[in-house]
Order: structure tokens, then sequence, then C-alpha cells
């Protein structure tokens, strides 16, 4: 009898050993995937960033264009194309900025360890919200930089 319980708490001792590691894994995979979101996040940084330069630049080319030859203007079209692609640009940032931390308070539900919703790539989300509304300003209202 002696030997039964024995092994019944060297049972228990391994199912709550088998547990605790379970938990833990369970929580060093919520941390990567909480990693693996701000990289998807910093690559729509990158993406944003390259449409907001693409979008401006062909706006001031234009400009530069419509200088250089006083009598015509190039089409407004071309002006709205780049006014488009910088729109395109804030909105897949702002998406995936929500889309980011839709999934940070999910995994904190679920027992995602302290993690700030306050990271690098968060703040730089904000700093090139900001670049791409001041843009899409410079050019609606044709101011020069």
């Amino acid at each position: 009898m002696a030997q039964e319980n024995n092994t019944q708490a060297q049972r228990d001792d391994e199912q709550t050993e088998a547990a605790r590691i379970v938990r833990k894994l369970g929580i060093y995979a919520l941390v990567r995937t909480s990693l693996s979101s701000e990289r998807s996040l910093m690559a729509w940084i990158r993406t944003s960033t390259s449409l907001y330069a693409f979008g401006f630049s062909i706006t001031k080319f234009l400009d530069y264009l419509g200088k250089q030859q006083e009598g015509t203007g190039p089409s407004q079209g071309l002006y709205r194309l780049g006014f488009a692609i910088i729109c395109i640009g804030l909105l897949g940032l702002v998406l995936a900025a929500v889309g980011h931390m839709q999934r940070l308070k999910k995994m904190k539900r679920l027992g995602l360890p302290k993690v700030s919703l306050i990271s690098l790539p968060v703040v730089a989300t904000i700093a090139l919200l900001l670049i791409g509304i001041a843009a899409l300003l410079s050019i609606g209202l044709n101011w020069s930089l």
C-alpha cells in the first residue's frame, strides 16, 4: 500500500512538472507570437515609408516640371496618383498598428507576461503617421517644403 501511495505521489509530481513545462512553453509561444507581430508591424512601417516617399516624390517632381514648363502644367491625374499612394500608405500603417495592438491585447488575456503596448515600433508608427499626414497636408495645400 505504501508503495502504491509512493507511486501515486510520483505520478502527481510528474503531472505537475509536466503541467508547469506546458505552461512555460505556452508562455514562450505567446512571447514568440508577440515578437512576430512586432516584426510584421515593422514590415508595414517599411512598406508605408516607401509608399510615402514614392507618392511624395511623384508630386514634388510634377511641381518641379510645372515650374520648368510655365505654359503647360502636368496632368492633375498624376498629382492625384501621388496623393492616393500616400493615402494607401497611411491606411496600411493605421490598419497594421490597430491589428498589432489587438493581437497584443488578445495575447495578454491568454497569459502573455507583462508587455508594454508602447514599444519602439509603435512609437515609430505614430511618428510616421504624423509624417504621412504632414505630407498629405503639404500636397493638398500646395505648401513648399
